[in-house]
């Protein structure tokens, strides 16, 4: 990013230029990644991240589960970029959240732990209750 385009220069912005470079750069984007695709043909985007782009298989892992979760749920992404919720925290909450429940799971995972997010998650979808059973005791002689 050249000192034209810095964070300094974005908040001295007003709301219309903002969006309008906003939707330049996804352009820009989008043809990059049209190009990268083309070129860079791979099997799966798992491949594509650990052969292209050097990751290691977890970290392929981490961001792939986490583009597959932001789609259902943008706020992911706000959380990511702004620190409430690390790579490793999102891939946890994901498979838990719904459209009910999105809110507070979220609000309630904000930097947490990963192993307090698990606790929440229990605490929020606990367990079934365990089925009685009854079995015949064995004859004493």
């Amino acid at each position: 990013m050249n000192d034209k385009h810095d964070l300094r220069s974005l908040t001295q912005l007003g709301d219309d230029e903002l969006l309008r470079r906003l939707s330049d750069l996804l352009m820009q984007s989008r043809r990059v990644e049209s190009v990268l695709v083309a070129r860079e043909a791979f099997p799966s985007m798992f491949q594509y991240c650990v052969d292209a782009l050097h990751l290691s298989k977890a970290e392929a892992y981490l961001r792939i589960e986490a583009a597959r979760a932001s789609r259902r749920f943008p706020v992911l992404l706000t959380m990511l970029a702004d620190g409430r919720l690390h790579l490793s925290d999102l891939v946890v909450v994901a498979p838990h959240l719904t459209r009910a429940n999105c809110e507070e799971l979220l609000a309630r995972s904000t930097h947490q732990t990963k192993a307090a997010i698990k606790e929440i998650v229990v605490e929020m979808k606990p367990l079934p209750d365990v089925q009685g059973s009854m079995r015949k005791l064995p004859q004493g002689n």
